[in-house]
């Protein structure tokens, strides 16, 4: 009876040691890309634009990537996540965007120390931002553009979808280029 609980204990020692070694899954980190910055200088004669806030629908607060599996049902991820908040992530990219697409103007983020300078700002509500593997991936927002005496200058809804790839990089990838043209779209309207 001892020796056979002795070959139990070894048995289990071993099983949980061979388990340590087995390397467990990593995460994998995105980030949307966006036009890089064109370097210049503040021009103190152009019209200053502020990008913000931008709010996301609260699936999306999360480290997590989202991934709708039906019409009602969305997966978490456990291991593709954002490489930061996705919220602040998606102004900077739209920012950038801007600024590469209009050197007429200047664009900073919200909040910032020169939004009561500001001849517009734009505010952005992302109502779904997110991809099926090997599906479609869609981006629907409403957006504003804001005047400084608080007006209402122009506005309108996104809804575009994109075909995305088979992993998570391609949907990021068509997640940034739905991004792209709703930059366009914007600032079209401005």
């Amino acid at each position: 009876m001892k020796k056979i609980r002795m070959v139990i204990g070894i048995t289990l020692l071993l099983l949980v040691g061979a388990c340590s070694i087995v390397p467990s899954a990593e995460s994998e980190f995105y980030m949307l890309s966006s036009s890089p910055l064109p370097h210049r200088s503040l021009d103190l004669s152009s019209e200053l634009v502020v990008v913000g806030p931008i709010t996301m629908a609260d699936y999306l607060k999360r480290a997590s990537i989202v991934t709708p599996v039906s019409g009602h049902k969305y997966e978490v991820s456990k291991l593709d996540q954002w490489a930061g908040n996705l919220e602040n992530e998606f102004q900077m990219a739209l920012l950038k965007n801007l600024s590469a697409l209009d050197e007429q103007r200047a664009y900073v983020r919200y909040p910032s120390f020169l939004a009561t300078q500001s001849k517009y700002n734009l505010r952005v509500d992302v109502l779904r931002f997110d991809a099926a593997l090997k599906g479609e991936v869609r981006l629907e927002a409403s957006w504003a553009w804001i005047d400084k005496k608080k007006q209402l200058h122009a506005g309108g809804n996104f809804s575009k979808t994109l075909q995305a790839g088979s992993d998570i990089e391609t949907v990021v990838t068509a997640q940034s280029e739905l991004l792209q043209q709703f930059s366009q779209q914007v600032l079209n309207a401005l």
